[in-house]
């Protein structure tokens, strides 16, 4: 970066104990570093041991990009600590890539997602293909189940009412389109500063902070177009660190996505749709030959009695829509 300019786009990633991940996120980048002035920030919310090493990775001058480390000392929270890095990044920047901590970064991701900004002013955010651990196709009838249960659906980057959505981002087999549009992004995508200034990530959600990027986007999609542009794209390694257990992950997700349907949307039918897309979790749990089958349906129905009790933070404080998109500041 030329001395005398300011930089115009950050990377922001924040990471908590993942030390090695982390390593191999910043050598991707390092590899393949985007062209325009930028800067990259770590926002660290890890314990002492991890976060001494994390230091140790960040501070060494790397010639390719500007490095900043920002220990986070709050309660963890991947929404708060993207939020402390918005807070604290220069005046000059125009453009957010956010970033997750156990990704691979390919040849001209940054260049991608930048381009589309700068050239499209209806453009809120971009993200790129995501490419994932290889995992098997849903069947036919698989999908038909989703979908009657509105789990999901056919139209990719689609927000449905019951809190599930549908990915606009993942890799398509000899998919030849071009730029697509979506309702939605996931977390690593990219954002124009403007809107970040008034559309902030929940800091009501704590820990991995599950749907953050959905509600951040879709409430972003009411105000400006989300695109995916396949020539960005990264390799999501899917670290098993700090990730929930089976049970743990289905009685969040239940808990998040009601939360997110009673913050988004109006009326009795979501409600609805949200209880009935349960039933069909909890069917394809049950009958799924998952090791993790018991823990997995344990986990739902502790989450079902969470939402019928309210007894949890993000549903006793949850205000009813009212309309407004913008979300917390």
């Amino acid at each position: 970066m030329a001395e005398d300019r300011a930089p115009s786009e950050a990377i922001v990633i924040c990471t908590r104990n993942r030390p090695g991940e982390l390593r191999r996120t910043l050598m991707s980048i390092a590899e393949h570093p985007p062209s325009q002035d930028a800067v990259l920030v770590v926002v660290d919310a890890s314990d002492p041991q991890a976060r001494a090493r994390n230091r140790q990775t960040v501070d060494p001058p790397r010639p390719s990009i500007p490095c900043a480390y920002w220990p986070y000392g709050d309660t963890p929270s991947s929404s708060r600590q993207r939020n402390y890095a918005l807070e604290r990044l220069p005046e000059s920047i125009e453009i957010v890539h956010f970033l997750d901590d156990d990704v691979t970064v390919h040849a001209d991701y940054f260049e991608a997602l930048s381009a589309v900004l700068r050239t499209e002013s209806d453009v809120g955010g971009v993200g790129g293909i995501v490419l994932e651990p290889s995992t098997d196709a849903p069947s036919a009838r698989s999908e038909r189940l989703q979908s009657l249960f509105f789990l999901s659906c056919a139209e990719d980057g689609h927000v449905l009412p019951s809190g599930s959505a549908t990915s606009a981002q993942q890799s398509i087999p000899n998919d030849t389109s071009s730029r697509r549009n979506t309702e939605w992004l996931n977390g690593c995508s990219s954002y124009r500063r403007s809107l970040l200034n008034r559309h902030r990530f929940d800091e009501a959600l704590t820990g991995s902070s599950m749907l953050e990027d959905l509600d951040l986007s879709y409430r972003i999609h009411r105000r400006a177009r989300l695109v995916v542009e396949p020539e960005a794209r990264l390799t999501h390694r899917r670290s098993a660190r700090n990730r929930p257990d089976a049970e743990q992950y289905n009685r969040v997700l239940a808990v998040h996505r009601r939360w997110f349907v009673e913050k988004h949307f109006d009326g009795v039918a979501p409600r609805l749709a949200y209880w009935w897309s349960l039933v069909g979790r909890l069917l394809a749990i049950t009958a799924s030959s998952a090791p993790h089958r018991t823990a997995a349906r344990r986990g739902l129905l502790r989450g079902l009695r969470t939402v019928l009790t309210r007894s949890h933070p993000l549903l006793s404080d949850c205000p009813p829509h009212t309309g407004s998109a913008s979300g917390p500041s």
